[in-house]
């Protein structure tokens, strides 16, 4: 699909070129086509995972002309040729004939962009992209049509601390996450494993952050005192000071909203 008229015309917003990388630490190649899957992402890409806001990163080609950039150096799945600057989180985006997007927030600078040039993250600003969801699989071409949607879903901040409440804030009642899941739902490196202990410290009185564990389940009594009896009272079993079972974990295929309002 070109455009909805079957060409290519100078308002048209499609896909540039596509890319994706199999292993961390490797370069983004080029792709042919990419197969995306519901609530996955990409197909052979390493951020294929259920529940990651990161399955998808767009990129107009005027930042990578702007910042004299070649395609893939910002390890963009999806290079995109027209105005783009007025997309917004919550927004759907469909790419192709089938395929569904929903937008999550800006990609972060990283200390990636300085291996490319010194300086880099810090030009670059806000201009890294957006990272979105598979709302809706299907196949992408090159030269296939990028049409915002009339399907919304909630907007999330593009700063950590606000999508940290707006994460913990939806846990179930009788659930818990683990800080490795927190991490992946909130899109962030494990460098963000030291900035916890204070998100839980400061957490507002409402904010159930009583239902994030650690990796192995275990407690965080030394910055929640009460941790162990409000687990229970949530009816969260614990064994020693564990959560008893994987039944209490919450699946991170539900993290983030990708039903659509016409399909609920």
């Amino acid at each position: 699909m070109k455009a909805s008229n079957g060409k290519i015309t100078r308002n048209t917003v499609y896909v540039r070129q596509l890319s994706l990388k199999t292993r961390r630490g490797e370069p983004s190649r080029s792709r042919p086509s990419l197969t995306l899957t519901t609530g996955i992402g990409i197909d052979s890409d390493v951020h294929a995972l259920a529940g990651s806001p990161r399955q998808v990163l767009l990129v107009g080609r005027r930042t990578l002309d702007d910042l004299d950039l070649q395609p893939g150096d910002l390890r963009e799945n999806l290079l995109i040729e027209g105005e783009i600057e007025g997309f917004r989180s919550g927004e759907v985006l469909r790419v192709g004939s089938e395929a569904l997007i929903r937008l999550m927030f800006s990609c972060e600078p990283c200390g990636n962009l300085e291996k490319i040039r010194p300086g880099l993250a810090k030009t670059i600003g806000s201009r890294r992209g957006m990272l979105g969801m598979v709302v809706r699989g299907g196949r992408i071409d090159p030269g296939d049509e990028v049409v915002p949607t009339d399907y919304r879903f909630p907007t999330l901040s593009d700063t950590v601390r606000e999508r940290f409440h707006e994460f913990v804030a939806r846990i179930p009642l009788g659930k818990v996450v683990r800080t490795s899941d927190l991490l992946l739902a909130l899109g962030v490196s494990r460098a963000y494993y030291r900035t916890l202990p204070a998100f839980l410290k400061r957490a507002t009185p409402d904010l159930p952050v009583h239902r994030l564990v650690s990796v192995d389940g275990g407690l965080f009594e030394k910055y929640l005192p009460a941790h162990a009896g409000l687990l229970c009272a949530e009816g969260v079993e614990l064994t020693g000071e564990r959560v008893a079972g994987k039944d209490y974990y919450w699946d991170t295929g539900e993290f983030h909203d990708l039903v659509l309002e016409s399909d609920r």
